[in-house]
């Protein structure tokens, strides 16, 4: 691990570029205002006749920015810290003579900086060029971003100020995948999924009454984990007969039935009875050997024995999710898995880039993984198959720790993209999130204001403080 040290006046900005030093250094140990480090940053900033400069120096190479104060509070915090961010940026592109695909950008939603040029009035090409300006990002990754842009606008309307999406959320696996960091336990002996059901219904329950009480209309209905085809079929009946007049008002249902392995005619029917419109059924790969080694504990010949199946059953859109990057794997085995995609034939496909988070297993194991330009090759070779498969991007995000400094990205043929997926990605919508772990926002759009409500992740302590939690949420929508 590299060590830094960064002096500068304003230790709040550390951690701000601490993100641009890790697009190169990967983790990095950050002393502030201290010495020892393997590589010095300074960083300083003042303010002369109306404008703010901000320089950094590596001991080699200075940069510096500048921009114009505008006495606004919050803009002046978002642009000293894209000051600081630009100035590392530029010492380590210069010092290490390349750019991430990304540019300086480190956010997970590299679209709203798209959207922003256009609020003020710019046209989708002129907003482009704006940020690529601004930002570096390379050609390829802005044509992703105005092509999504360009299908959002033309396919999805987005959300009033009095909608909401509901979220619930099933924080049960049958087998943790290495790569996971999400809240889920693993069913075990099912001690804990009755309780849970019983309380989540409880929730449910206090979340229609909020409903009738603020006038709050529904849009889309998701639900995910884990994995909520984990829960045995009576207790997945329970959930969605709880929550049939939350279904009944949205205009799209969502349920992630992720896990080939926990798929069957029974589940799948209730799914079908309730009014379920879009299911996933994610392999991540076609290889066996690759699944036993990310802990899947399913095969391909299930994966695909479970889509079969839900299209025999009369489910007309499904989502498949692909991880690109997986140990072990080369380019010719992403294109295989993509071949077999194509034939199955979904609605919508999903490419992930793997994420090595702190807390997933493989960061434990330190597992082999392929090099940043094979993943970039994947991602490429997905869009690619995607396309040919009629679908175009509609929504993507970044997450930290990403393989090459990529990143996720959803593709759906023309009126299949998912309405929860953009309006979670873009923030332009309220949701209403119910379970262990769920996060509800509420959207302020006259003030350009987010508020959050969270709930409790340890799924005990949500089972005995489910009221606590429904508390929260009509404390955030009644405001």
């Amino acid at each position: 691990m590299n060590s830094v040290s960064l002096f500068t006046p304003a230790p709040h900005l550390a951690n701000d570029m601490a993100e641009v030093l890790r697009l190169y250094l990967g983790g990095i140990s950050l002393l502030v205002n201290e010495a020892g480090g393997e590589i010095t940053l300074r960083h300083d900033e003042r303010e002369e006749n109306g404008e703010r400069i901000v320089a950094a120096t590596d001991g080699v190479c200075r940069h510096e920015t500048r921009e114009r104060v505008t006495g606004d509070a919050v803009v002046d915090k978002r642009l000293r810290r894209r000051q600081a961010k630009l100035c590392v940026y530029e010492l380590m592109k210069r010092r290490f003579g390349y750019a991430p695909p990304w540019g300086s950008l480190t956010g997970i939603r590299p679209t709203r900086l798209l959207y922003a040029g256009l609020e003020s009035g710019l046209s989708l090409e002129d907003a482009a060029a704006q940020m690529q300006a601004t930002f570096d990002v390379s050609d390829e990754k802005m044509a992703v971003l105005r092509e999504i842009v360009a299908v959002q606008q033309e396919e999805l309307t987005p959300p009033a100020p009095h909608e909401a999406d509901v979220y619930i959320g099933i924080p049960f696996c049958v087998s943790r995948c290495a790569y996971c960091s999400f809240l889920s336990g693993e069913v075990g002996n099912g001690s804990l999924l009755a309780p849970y059901v019983a309380a989540l219904k409880r929730e449910i329950a206090h979340a229609l009454q909020l409903l009738e009480d603020t006038g709050l209309s529904l849009r889309a209905f998701y639900m995910g984990g884990g994995t909520p085809t984990s829960l045995p079929a009576g207790l997945l009946r329970e959930v969605l007969t709880a929550a049939a007049p939350l279904m009944r008002a949205c205009r799209e249902i969502t349920v992630e039935a992720g896990r080939p392995d926990t798929i069957d005619r029974e589940k799948l029917q209730a799914l079908m009875d309730w009014g379920v419109t879009r299911i996933s059924v994610n392999p991540q790969t076609m290889h066996d050997q690759t699944l036993a080694t990310i802990g899947r504990r399913h095969t391909c010949a299930q994966t695909e024995s479970a889509y079969r199946l839900a299209r025999s059953m009369g489910f007309d859109h499904i989502n498949m999710d692909l991880i690109a990057g997986l140990p072990g794997e080369n380019l010719g085995m992403f294109a295989q898995t993509l071949d077999w995609v194509r034939a199955l034939d979904p609605e919508s496909v999903t490419v992930h880039t793997l994420s090595i988070k702190r807390s997933s297993l493989l960061h434990l194991w330190e597992a082999q993984l392929p090099d940043g330009d094979m993943v970039a090759d994947m991602v490429r070779l997905g869009a690619r198959a995607a396309h040919d498969m009629g679908m175009r991007p509609y929504y993507l995000y970044r997450q930290k720790y990403m393989a090459g400094n990529q990143e996720n990205v959803g593709y759906a043929r023309r009126g299949h993209a998912c309405l929860y997926n953009v309006d979670m990605m873009e923030e332009t919508g309220s949701v209403l999130a119910l379970g262990a772990g769920a996060a509800s926002k509420r959207i302020f759009p006259q003030k350009g204001v987010i508020r959050r409500a969270y709930n409790v992740s340890d799924i005990c302590q949500y089972i005995h403080r489910v009221d606590e939690m429904a508390q929260r949420k009509r404390e955030l929508f009644t405001l």
